[in-house]
């Protein structure tokens, strides 16, 4: 009996060995690292950065999620100003660009866009708006919506956020975006459940970049170019003769 407990504990050892053996022999076959594969964009968080510097007689506030829309309520958008803003939307097989130039003068804001072969104008002039394109006579003369500025350069409305209920904020720093300091905010949205990314300039107080998400699938991006803070001339903001 003695003999026969002796046997099991060496067929064990010897097992274990073996298996060990085809391991180390697997180990130096396999390729020494496997890349991973990314299927998608998914969003990611900005490095924060220092906010700017405290101005005198003003606080600068520290931003998180829950201190966000107190800041974003203290920014205030340059009163004139020119850019121009690279609009992509993506989808399955495809994806489109389009640029946009902008023109701000107070409470004018004109958009000119390419349209097929020609170029759409839209001139909104406190609670009228003009559209017309640059190859057919025909002009459109109408009331405006207080939307339509950020909407017809297809851009969201970052003030949105301070509707926003707190739970739907998910992200808030200060980083740096292109050089410069922004306000960095990612929030859900909509019915859909869109996630969105916004970068805020410190310095003028627009919109500079925004992602949007379908769960890790970018569907849409926009970027703004270098914004020309002086007023543009006041014959861009002269509606054109009615017909």
């Amino acid at each position: 009996m003695k003999r026969r407990g002796v046997v099991l504990p060496v067929i064990l050892a010897l097992a274990l060995a073996a298996a060990a053996g085809v391991l180390l022999l697997l180990a130096r076959v396999s390729p020494p690292e496997t890349l991973p594969v990314r299927l998608s964009a998914a969003p990611v968080s900005p490095p924060p950065v220092s906010p700017p510097p405290e101005q005198p007689g003003a606080r600068v506030v520290e931003i998180a999620p829950d201190t966000v829309q107190t800041v974003v309520a203290l920014l205030r958008r340059a009163d004139s100003y020119s850019r121009t803003l690279t609009v992509q939307r993506f989808w399955t097989g495809g994806s489109a660009e389009t640029v946009y130039r902008v023109w701000v003068r107070g409470d004018s804001t004109r958009v000119s866009v390419p349209d097929g072969d020609a170029e759409k104008h839209i001139l909104l002039r406190g609670t009228e708006k003009w559209i017309w394109y640059s190859d057919a006579p025909g002009l459109y003369h109408g009331p405006a919506r207080d939307a339509d500025a950020d909407g017809y350069q297809s851009v969201p409305s970052y003030e949105d956020v301070l509707a926003l209920p707190p739970e739907a904020i998910l992200d808030a720093a200060y980083t740096d975006y292109d050089g410069q300091t922004a306000v960095y905010v990612r929030y859900v949205s909509g019915n859909l459940g869109y996630e969105t990314a916004c970068y805020i300039s410190d310095e003028n107080g627009l919109l500079i970049g925004a992602e949007t998400y379908d769960g890790e699938v970018l569907i849409y991006a926009m970027r703004s170019g270098p914004v020309d803070i002086s007023t543009p001339d006041e014959d861009l903001f002269a509606p054109p003769d009615e017909p």
